[in-house]
């Protein structure tokens, strides 16, 4: 059983989940308050055997029969494991041949290990009919698996015949309760299901995402979900994404014998140990030139400080977007004038950010409205174009009255670019590897010294509420190179709802929308203390209340 020692802790602590009677707390540089939760379990090593997207099928190129004889050789020899998965895409085509075909390759897995294998259904398993094919020839779209540490579950993200994916709402209601359920308060959660939760680096133009994206990744990290596992994409990679809360790390598994590999990586298959606390996961490559590629994680709590009653932050912003000014909010006062009139009576901001999506048609007349509108404000501010700025020739009115189409703003305590995600006249959008370098290599130089801030419009991840079409075509490289690097804070615009997480070292905040439809109009306060504590509050325009969004910690001046 899980016990919660309260302790006033001087520093801030890391809560690390642990299956051992010792505390074992890791030193962070905030002040709080903090419970750290131990647990007597078992000491037993856990370890999933990971194949993924074999695509086998008698005709074409695309399965690599020697890759997959040698693999499948080599993960016959690996010893202890606790249970075998394969994430999908066992066939290429979801054809009755492709599947006999499938039985009579996998017919040479024999392992060393006696441990259940399982299958997920991927996309192209679902493909002409394969849906049930699956069913009959190898088994349930969905499984379960429980010993005394794990709670594993499989289940289906297909749309048959479509690349893209889909959970529907009662699925992850369902999953919910499952990972909820108290006897499985102690034991590690993992989620299994074949498209990518997130975007992921070196795949090319992001697509054939799942279209309820947001709205799962809401759910594991309420349902303090510990690993989600994914296949789809054909390259590995690992991120590390938290809720206020606690850690979730998704792990992408690369191609076992497909001949479209990504990048310099081959043919892999993985191996996941889990110990305790702690997970280590290791790439190993079919072919041996390549090389194997080994990260250990561990699962950890947080529990960020509260702010004292009189503490003021050491900066503020305020995000924003969506505001769709027409010509007849020239002529009225609007729900622009009355967030002007509201965000002028907070004190001491240091910079609102403006997310994209300023007018409606991109006219040059609402150009000049919104230039007039965002005058009125008594602090500074910047600008990044959205879709319904972008057609021709918003870009240069946009310039003439409103400056540069990537705005920056900087001073004694905050670092802040935005970029122009949008492309003409459409609503993809693209930053590119020249933009990023350069804004990476900006942030370099002052990430000592200052917050450091990023902002576009396109959505990097997806939120709840809305459908996750992934607009923005290189998500993952940009997504994976901004959390890598030194930039705190990265800000969105959002379709529907505010939602907040931190992937690896950035806190991203999608906020702040002004379209009414069907949400309530309101603007992100953004408060970063200088030990690094971080609240988003939302402000809700008609309601007129204000409510904590999340409280984060982040690593400032580092």
């Amino acid at each position: 059983m899980l016990t919660h020692i309260p302790l006033m802790i001087k520093n801030y602590y890391k809560i690390i989940y642990i299956r051992d009677v010792q505390l074992k707390l890791k030193r962070c540089k905030i002040m709080a308050e903090c419970i750290v939760k131990t647990e007597k379990g078992s000491n037993e090593k856990k370890r999933i055997v990971i194949i993924s997207d074999t695509h086998i099928t008698r005709y074409g190129t695309e399965f690599n029969v020697g890759a997959f004889d040698k693999g499948i050789d080599k993960v016959n020899k690996i010893k202890n494991a606790t249970l075998y998965l394969h994430l999908g895409d066992l066939t290429h085509s979801g054809t009755f041949l492709d599947y006999e075909h499938a039985l009579v390759q996998m017919n040479k897995f024999h392992p060393s290990s006696d441990a259940p294998l399982y299958y997920i259904i991927g996309n192209h398993d679902a493909l002409n009919v394969g849906y049930l094919l699956f069913e009959e020839m190898i088994g349930k779209r969905h499984f379960e698996y429980e010993d005394n540490d794990l709670y594993v579950l499989g289940i289906d993200s297909t749309r048959p015949d479509l690349a893209s994916g889909i959970i529907h709402q009662n699925t992850i209601k369902s999953i919910r309760t499952r990972l909820e359920q108290s006897n499985r308060e102690n034991k590690l959660k993992i989620v299994c299901f074949h498209h990518q939760t997130i975007p992921i680096p070196k795949t090319g133009k992001e697509r054939s995402a799942i279209d309820d994206s947001g709205d799962m990744l809401q759910m594991l990290l309420e349902a303090k979900a510990d690993l989600v596992i994914n296949g789809h994409r054909h390259i590995s990679h690992l991120y590390n994404v938290a809720s206020q809360n606690k850690d979730l790390f998704i792990f992408n598994a690369g191609t076992f014998s497909c001949n479209k590999t990504r990048y310099r990586e081959l043919f892999t298959y993985n191996v996941i140990d889990i110990e305790q606390c702690k997970i280590n996961f290791r790439i190993f490559p079919v072919i041996e030139s390549q090389y194997k590629k080994e990260i250990n994680r561990e699962i950890q709590y947080y529990l960020p400080r509260n702010k004292e009653p009189e503490e003021k932050p050491f900066c503020k912003i305020i995000q924003l977007s969506n505001t769709l000014i027409s010509k007849k909010d020239k002529k009225k006062i609007s729900r622009i004038d009355h967030c002007i009139e509201t965000i002028n009576k907070i004190s001491d901001i240091d910079l609102v950010v403006h997310n994209g999506n300023l007018t409606k048609n991109g006219y040059e007349e609402e150009i000049l409205i919104g230039k007039e509108k965002f005058e009125q404000l008594k602090m500074p501010y910047i600008i990044i174009p959205g879709y319904s700025d972008s057609h021709p020739p918003t870009w240069d009115y946009w310039q003439d009255y409103l400056g540069p189409l990537d705005p920056s703003y900087k001073n004694d305590k905050i670092f802040f670019q935005g970029i122009n995600s949008s492309t003409s006249d459409s609503t993809i959008g693209f930053i590119g590897r020249k933009k990023l370098r350069l804004l990476i290599e900006k942030v370099l130089r002052v990430s000592q010294e200052k917050v450091c801030g990023f902002a576009c419009f396109h959505s990097l991840i997806p939120t709840p509420l809305s459908i996750w079409r992934t607009e923005l075509t290189d998500a993952g490289d940009v997504l994976s190179q901004l959390a890598l690097s030194q930039i705190d804070l990265i800000l969105n615009s959002t379709p529907s709802v505010s939602f907040n997480l931190k992937v690896e070292n950035s806190l991203i905040s999608n906020g702040g929308n002004l379209q009414k439809n069907h949400f309530d109009e309101t603007f992100i306060e953004i408060d970063i203390y200088e030990d690094g504590l971080v609240e988003l509050i939302e402000n809700n325009l008609r309601t007129q209340n204000k409510s904590l969004l999340g409280r984060y910690s982040i690593n400032i001046f580092s």
